[in-house]
C-alpha cells in the first residue's frame, strides 16, 4: 500500500483564496504607473516635437495620467485638452469653417502682412484644414506594450506561490 500526505496544503488554500484580491492591487498599481509614464512620454516626446511643436506649453500642462475602475474593470492611460479648444483638431484634424472676425473693442484689427502693419474693421478668415497629429493615441498606440508587460509581470508576482 502506497500513502501520500500533502504537507501544507493550508497555505497554499490561503495563498489561492487571497489571489484576487493581490492580483487585482498589482494591476491597479502597475496600470497607475505606466499611466504616469504614458502622461510623461507624451509631454516629451509628442508635445515637444514631432507632431507638435511646443508654445505656450498650455496643451502639455493639460496632459494627466488617468485612471478609473468598476466593478469588472480597471482602465488607465492619460486625458489632455479637456479644457482647450485646438486640442481636438490637432489629435483628430479637421476643418476650422470660415469666419469673419470683427474689432469690437477696438476701432481696427492690427496685423501684419508680408512685413506691413495692417489695420482693417473686419477681416473674412477662409476655412482652414488642419490634418491629424495625433499625440495621444499614438503615444498610446507606442506605449501600450509596455503597459501589458507591467500588468502582466505585477500580477504574475502578485500570485506567486
Amino acid at each position: 500500500m502506497i500513502a501520500y500526505q500533502i504537507v501544507g496544503a493550508e497555505r497554499v488554500v490561503q495563498a489561492l483564496s487571497n489571489a484576487p484580491e493581490k492580483a487585482t492591487a498589482a494591476a491597479k498599481a502597475a496600470l497607475g504607473k505606466w499611466s504616469v509614464d504614458l502622461s510623461g512620454y507624451i509631454k516629451a516626446s509628442k508635445l515637444s516635437g514631432d507632431p507638435l511643436h511646443r508654445r505656450s506649453g498650455t496643451l502639455s500642462a493639460s496632459v494627466h495620467p488617468y485612471t478609473a475602475e468598476t466593478s469588472s474593470s480597471e482602465t488607465g492611460g492619460a486625458r489632455a485638452g479637456s479644457n482647450i479648444p485646438y486640442a481636438a483638431i490637432h489629435e483628430f484634424g479637421g476643418t476650422i469653417p470660415a469666419h469673419q472676425v470683427v474689432a469690437t473693442n477696438a476701432k481696427a484689427l492690427c496685423f501684419t502682412v508680408d512685413g506691413v502693419r495692417r489695420f482693417a474693421k473686419s477681416v473674412q478668415i477662409p476655412a482652414i484644414h488642419m490634418p491629424e497629429r495625433s499625440y495621444m493615441r499614438s503615444a498610446f498606440d507606442e506605449k501600450a506594450p509596455q503597459g501589458i508587460d507591467m500588468v502582466r509581470e505585477a500580477v504574475k508576482e502578485a500570485i506567486a506561490l
